[in-house]
């Protein structure tokens, strides 16, 4: 016979299963070299490292979950942000400063995007990778459309996306690396600046 679940305990196990996402992410934005357990996530979320299993075939498949769930949030807060401008430049630049501000606010999105992929199985890096050639191409296309009206010189827009992104997270890895106390104000807006000339903007 089969079983029928219902609404409440539907409930129930999306209740749990968010809850065990939210302390995946605690213990990874804590472990960004990669090496947590199942177990250190079961502890966190207070549920035997049995039930881990009925929601989450392995660490990895939970991992790729996180990264699904933390760049759709990111993306979508991006996009809504983008979606109040007409502008190409203006549009590129809201980008920068949401997301941004964003990662300074969001800590815990900021290390396990930027800090804790690039340090694990390839596997995963292989995702992340995804990940970071769909933001190139996100920029590309603004850069395209910029030098279809001829606003920015002439150039090899894939290479500049690409350098774009790269300089962005760079830039973002020394700021959550830093102990030191920091205008974050003046600093996003010299990043900002910085990337938008480096497309040739005057």
């Amino acid at each position: 016979m089969v079983y029928n679940k219902t609404k409440k305990v539907l409930a129930r196990q999306e209740k749990l299963r968010k809850k065990i996402l939210a302390a995946a992410k605690e213990v990874m934005a804590e472990d960004t070299a990669g090496k947590f357990s199942i177990k250190s996530i079961a502890q966190k979320a207070g549920i035997a490292t049995g039930t881990f299993y009925l929601y989450f075939a392995n660490k990895e498949a939970l991992i790729e979950i996180v990264v699904q769930d933390l760049y759709a949030e990111l993306l979508a807060i991006i996009k809504e942000e983008r979606a109040r401008y007409t502008d190409v430049f203006d549009k590129l630049r809201a980008s920068m400063e949401v997301c941004i501000k964003t990662f300074l606010k969001k800590r815990q999105m900021a290390k396990i995007l930027l800090v804790y992929f690039p340090e694990i199985n390839s596997t995963i890096n292989s995702k992340f990778t995804h990940i970071e050639k769909d933001l190139i191409n996100f920029v590309k296309e603004d850069i395209d459309q910029l030098l279809a009206e001829d606003r920015i010189p002439p150039q090899d827009s894939l290479v500049s996306a690409t350098a774009f992104v790269g300089t962005f997270r760079e830039v973002m890895l020394s700021w959550l690396n830093t102990e030191e106390e920091v205008d974050w104000e003046q600093a996003y807006n010299t990043l900002v600046e910085y990337n938008m000339r480096g497309i040739g903007k005057k």
